[in-house]
């Protein structure tokens, strides 16, 4: 398996998060996309500079994630800018083929937060609009959301017809919704998982993620169980917090994962 790390666990600032990326050992970078580094994937020079500042430091990029869509881009909640929205969701497909990235994370947080049937619908409608542009570009759009894994079940099942939308789980969420994650993923299995990111949690009220890997609540070795019992080899990213020495905590967590998979 290969490890990597999302960009805003090291540095809001994306080419400074390649470098520590780097030092630390990291095998790629997944690249964060804030309301404020969004508008870039607009601009076609985008896709092949960052292409170019992740060979510059040996690094791949498994993977796209559009926080952007958990603020003001919202996808359930507004109307009046869901077309820029998607049309934003269509430009990261295609930076990604130029990055090589398999996957564009659309999370449903925030602002796009599924908390009930209609909504669960409303997301939907919005994917099918997507699936051309995810095609075109050869990508996977990972879903990222509180969902269950029946309720997961059902939004892959109304695209059965393609490939290009499953499901991007993420360890701290599923244990903060108390979802069984080893069975989901045995469950869910290898073709319709897009990918993980291991983030841990201590269960407080409200959760609190500001902990590093093995110091919360999240069972680590049966989810390494299940991704090996579904086949699954591809990336892990980790979703940490980057703390007041971002590449010492980078170091931690890279080698709490290695230890973990060399068992």
């Amino acid at each position: 398996m290969k490890i990597g790390v999302l960009s805003n666990s090291l540095s809001k600032d994306v080419v400074q998060a390649m470098d520590l990326a780097a030092q630390v050992g990291a095998d790629g970078v997944e690249i964060q996309y804030s309301d404020d580094w969004a508008p870039n994937l607009l601009d076609s020079k985008h896709g092949p500079w960052l292409a170019q500042q992740a060979a510059d430091r040996g690094l791949a990029i498994p993977s796209l994630c559009l926080g952007t869509i958990c603020g003001r881009n919202g996808l359930l909640d507004s109307p009046e800018t869901l077309p820029a929205t998607k049309e934003l969701i269509a430009a990261a497909c295609r930076v990604a083929r130029q990055v090589k990235a398999a996957t564009v994370v659309v999370p449903f947080f925030g602002n796009s937060l599924i908390e009930v049937e209609k909504e669960l619908d409303q997301a939907i409608v919005v994917l099918a609009d997507l699936v051309d542009a995810a095609e075109e570009a050869g990508v996977v759009l990972g879903i990222e959301s509180t969902l269950n894994f029946n309720q997961c079940k059902y939004l892959l099942g109304q695209f059965a017809h393609t490939e290009t939308v499953k499901i991007y789980q993420d360890t701290g969420n599923a244990l903060a919704r108390k979802l069984d994650l080893p069975t989901g993923l045995r469950d869910l299995g290898r073709e319709r998982l897009a990918g993980i990111h291991f983030k841990d949690v201590t269960m407080s009220a409200p959760p609190n993620y500001n902990v590093q890997l093995g110091q919360g609540g999240v069972d680590f070795r049966a989810v390494l169980q299940s991704l090996r019992a579904i086949g699954y080899d591809d990336w892990i990213v980790l979703e940490t917090p980057a703390g007041d020495d971002p590449s010492a905590n980078a170091k931690a967590n890279l080698q709490f994962v290695r230890d973990l998979i060399s068992k």
